[in-house]
């Protein structure tokens, strides 16, 4: 049921006072997103013209605007701006019917809030809300626009208000890369092309690139400027970035920190600034949602929280953001701890508050530093990045970061709670599982991550970091290209489905997943027909996948890549013995090496110890 508020049947040109915008709207684009569902919503009577990015409309065409790209989301920027009304300007040519809708986040009541008939002969900008309380609304305002006659055109748009900006915020983007060139060099060409172009944008904007690998040539433009630095990972690149940004610490109010290898829309940029120039609080941070690069419809998440059992939860996960209910579901403030680095904006206040990032080198540090500062983090609709999914990038490098960087975590911020028990267990649990799916090697990283914990915080940098990603950086169980791997899809789902009774499971924990069990047991051939040859999920392997198999397949399906592991009695119980080791260790020193971390984080956050560390006291 549709309940109407207004009716104006004519409105003609009238000339649009000086407002601000605070989000145009956003078409797809072949270089970005041509995913439309997330930009607008048609029947066939409407065509998106790519080559000269216009809607084109025939009589009858309707185009809806209640997307992830261009709703506006009332909740959110009533409560964290002094936004209290709004105007909606287009720019199109033709005769339309546009219907201003309200709808709130569990799409149970839609409401009209403005109807207008609107005859324009030439393309250009008509004001077709203006000043409108929003105070009275939730969930998502947006339009539909339907065309009245043929050969329609829409060009443009975006939401705008009277409320007076902040004239001092300025935007210092900050992008650590490695080796990384083709990234770098395309996201810097549309955010050139899309954004930097504009009037007035180097009064908003400027871009520091932290070039740890040293690679990179310097950008034909003033206002993105290249900075060699020495790789000290994701942290001392953004460490690097956070103190150029401090040599000029009255030109900026925020840093917006990225990754390198991601895509993202421009726009979105510019969307920040105009949320930040309008918002209540001087703390606030904005974060960004995660979309995948390979579905970029599927929300990865929408900012985590940390769970000290489970460690990361993301927020809103796999969810399908062409659909209606996902976008305003995902309108649904929950509570995060942090945003992920791909995207995050805050204050540089907040550097001088709580100091730099900590020396993780990759990993945590995202999770570590929102912690500390401790600022409410907002995600709106349609800030967002698009990265590679994670599980292809599982291996053991990146699981002997998450375990060593995970405990000092649980050292600083959750000591009280983080007792012995709980320690062995955040590490022999998940060792035992690498052990029982034949990872060997994974399960040794988790190990080595153990180990450089319990040497203290001083290790961290005193080791030299880039030696000892070098050292991890050696493992044979990632996924690659491999023409010699025999993959059977048959094979695969029969993992997938693969289930067991209770015996069948005491039996395999008794036998450590079979590694008591006597060579006749297992099923003699490891031949690819054969069952002693299994093929499970790279990403989602299960103990109960690989019993009693001679060699396994860790297949990665979207990718088409892979790696094969063999059972091994010998490594198994290596693994084992050594870890029963440390967890005796641990028993003794954690107590004194909760009170390390804890003492030395003032020291490895300062500005003194990133700089002395990163060899630019001189410079």
């Amino acid at each position: 049921m549709v309940n109407q508020l207004e009716l104006s049947p004519i409105y003609q040109i009238n000339q649009k006072e000086r407002s601000n915008h605070l989000q145009n709207i956003i078409f797809p684009k072949t270089d970005i997103c041509t995913v439309e569902e997330l930009f607008f919503r048609s029947n066939s009577q409407v065509l998106f013209n790519y080559e000269n990015k216009i809607l084109e409309l025939d009589k009858s065409g309707i185009v809806s605007f209640d997307t992830y790209f261009n709703a506006f989301s009332a909740d959110t920027w009533k409560e964290y701006t002094k936004v209290k009304s709004i105007g909606v300007t287009l720019k199109l040519k033709g005769s339309f019917k546009i219907n201003i809708y309200n709808i709130d986040k569990l799409d149970e009541t839609k409401t009209l809030l403005s109807q207008k008939i609107i005859n324009n002969k030439k393309l250009e900008e008509i004001t077709v809300l203006d000043n409108f309380d929003i105070s009275a609304y939730t969930g998502m305002i947006y339009l539909e626009i339907e065309a009245l006659e043929n050969m329609c055109q829409i060009s443009a748009g975006y939401f705008s208000t009277f409320t007076e900006s902040d004239p001092n915020i300025k935007l210092a983007v900050v992008i650590c890369t490695y080796k990384r060139e083709s990234y770098v060099y395309k996201n810097m060409e549309l955010l050139t092309r899309y954004l930097l172009e504009q009037n007035g944008c180097e009064d908003k904007i400027e871009v520091f690139i932290i070039d740890n690998g040293n690679t990179l040539e310097q950008f034909d433009s003033h206002i993105i400027h290249l900075i060699p630095n020495k790789n000290a990972g994701g942290s001392g690149g953004f460490a690097r970035g956070m103190l150029e940004v401090l040599k000029q610490q009255h030109e900026f109010s925020h840093i917006i920190l990225m990754d390198d290898d991601i895509l993202f829309e421009p726009a979105i940029l510019e969307r920040i600034w105009n949320f930040l120039s309008v918002a209540n609080q001087k703390d606030i941070c904005l974060g960004s949602s995660m979309l995948r690069l390979d579905k970029k419809y599927i929300q990865h998440e929408r900012g985590a929280y940390w769970n000290r059992d489970k460690g990361f939860v993301a927020v809103k996960p796999n969810i399908d953001l062409r659909k209606l209910t996902a976008t305003l579901f995902n309108e649904i403030d929950e509570h995060i701890d942090y945003s992920a680095w791909w995207l995050f904006c805050f204050p540089v206040n907040a550097i001088k508050d709580h100091g730099l990032p900590y020396p993780f080198f990759i990993r945590m540090d995202d999770v570590e530093f929102c912690k500390r500062i401790d600022h409410k983090i907002i995600i709106l609709n349609g800030i967002c990045v698009w990265h590679e999914p994670f599980e292809n990038k599982k291996s053991p490098l990146i699981e002997y970061y998450y375990f060593r960087n995970s405990m000092i975590f649980n050292c600083l911020y959750f000591h009280e709670n983080f007792s012995n028990l709980k320690a062995i267990k955040w590490f022999f649990k998940p060792l035992l599982k690498e052990l029982f799916c034949y990872r060997y090697e994974t399960a040794e990283s988790i190990l080595k991550a153990t180990i450089d914990f319990l040497q203290g915080p001083d290790a961290l940098v005193a080791n030299k970091p880039e030696d000892k990603h070098k050292e991890v950086s050696k493992v044979t169980e990632k996924t690659a290209k491999n023409s010699e791997l025999p993959f059977i899809y048959s094979k695969y789902i029969t993992s997938l489905e693969k289930g067991e009774n209770k015996l069948h499971r005491l039996v395999r924990l008794i036998t450590l997943n079979g590694h008591l069990l006597p060579n006749g047991f297992f099923f003699k051939d490891d031949t690819f027909t054969d069952k002693g040859y299994s093929i499970v999920p790279a990403w989602n392997g299960r103990p109960l996948n690989v019993f009693r198999a001679k060699k396994v397949l860790y297949y990665n399906l979207q990718t088409q890549e892979g790696f094969v592991v063999k059972f091994s009695r010998v490594r198994f119980f290596q693994v084992l013995i050594h870890g029963l080791w440390l967890a005796l260790v641990m028993l003794i020193k954690l107590p004194e090496l909760k009170k390390l971390y804890i003492t030395s984080l003032p020291k490895l956050t300062s500005q003194s110890f990133w700089k002395k560390y990163l060899e630019i006291e001189s410079k």
